[in-house]
């Protein structure tokens, strides 16, 4: 029958076990450190159109970002479709989001800026931006409100402004109200 350590030998006695132990100590606490720093919050995309206007993408919403090589136009279509995409066999319809959000300048081409591909309002579809800046992290409650402004034609398409410089988008929003508008 083995013998059980008597419970003074439970402890490290030897200055290596007690470094070990000391080490272990120390990294948990970091993690629970780094835990308790770790931003709180949703993670969004920041997309840039022209040289200031900065919008957030939830990342939930994001499929993926590529560059818009072979966007095709569209014959007939409103102004806000910049073309269609293949991704993997499959057309995708782009929208410009300049031409969503008006503003002055000339949408980016088929070798300037990128397309994100996100998925909302029951659909998939992609949106040309001018570039892609980073990712932040948001928070509902510390969002101020949207000033009204005449690009944006429907204040729901905002959720609100993080941190004074981005203007989060309502992706579902948006892209229903433009599925609404092309019914009408």
């Amino acid at each position: 029958m083995p013998t059980m350590p008597s419970p003074a030998r439970r402890f490290p006695d030897s200055p290596r076990e007690r470094e070990v132990l000391h080490r272990r100590a120390v990294r948990l606490a970091c993690e629970q450190e780094r835990e308790r720093e770790a931003p709180a919050g949703e993670l969004f995309l920041s997309v840039r159109l022209g040289t200031a206007e900065r919008y957030g993408i939830p990342y939930a919403q994001v499929d993926e970002i590529v560059r818009p090589r072979g966007l095709t136009p569209v014959p007939c279509t409103p102004p806000v479709v910049a073309g269609v995409l293949s991704r993997r066999g499959q057309l995708t319809t782009v929208l410009s989001l300049r031409q969503m959000l008006p503003m002055e300048g000339r949408d980016a081409g088929a070798e300037e800026g990128r397309v994100v591909v996100v998925r909302a309002a029951g659909m998939t579809v992609g949106l040309l931006v001018d570039d892609v800046d980073g990712h932040q992290y948001w928070q509902a409650g510390h969002l101020t409100p949207a000033l009204p402004s005449p690009g944006i034609l429907n204040p729901a398409w905002i959720l609100g402004i993080h941190d004074g410089t981005t203007a989060l988008l309502n992706l579902d929003a948006l892209i229903k109200s433009l599925s609404i508008e092309e019914r009408s």
